[in-house]
């Protein structure tokens, strides 16, 4: 998917799901969606998420979950979502999102409806590399948090990345 417009949609904006591998989503816009405005859903593996422009959508920017496993992030802007800019979902070890790739993106003022974190690693997801983003809270947003790690994952690798004006990482108990 190269150039695409996702926008005011009454549930999520881009939906790569069942089985989706090596996909690319490159030079996309998605804003003003209902729900997420990228949601990996079902397997989406080996892809590209590159230049794209995520912000406005009602719930989280990005959203991985079951089974989306070792996918690159990079020079994404992800701002101004109603919740999470990142999300990896509740789910078990078997099925958690792992060893998926984020560099070079920006991750700004996320939680327009209510406290949120750049990103929220959730489940039992491990092996998650951020590095060399930009996260952070420039007044607009309650995006409080930059990284924060759900209780029963591990291997979250965050190094090299520019955060201001919120918690840098923080692991719940």
């Amino acid at each position: 998917m190269l150039a695409c417009e996702a926008s005011n949609g009454n549930g999520l904006g881009f939906h790569p799901g069942t089985g989706s591998d090596h996909t690319i989503v490159e030079n996309c816009i998605s804003h003003n969606n209902r729900q997420d405005g990228i949601f990996l859903c079902w397997r989406v593996q080996n892809s590209v998420f590159r230049n794209n422009t995520v912000f406005a959508n009602g719930d989280n920017g990005i959203s991985i979950g079951h089974k989306d496993t070792d996918n690159i992030f990079e020079n994404n802007h992800v701002y101004e979502n109603g919740l999470h800019g990142v999300l990896f979902r509740e789910e078990i070890e078997e099925n958690s999102g792992h060893r998926n790739t984020f560099t070079n993106n920006i991750i700004e003022n996320n939680g327009l409806s209510k406290e949120s974190a750049g990103f929220y690693i959730g489940g039992e997801t491990h092996d998650i590399s951020i590095k060399n983003n930009i996260i952070r809270s420039t007044g607009k947003g309650n995006q409080s948090t930059a990284i924060l790690v759900g209780k029963k994952s591990s291997k979250i690798n965050a190094v090299d990345n520019k955060i201001s004006d919120s918690k840098e990482l923080i692991l719940e108990k």
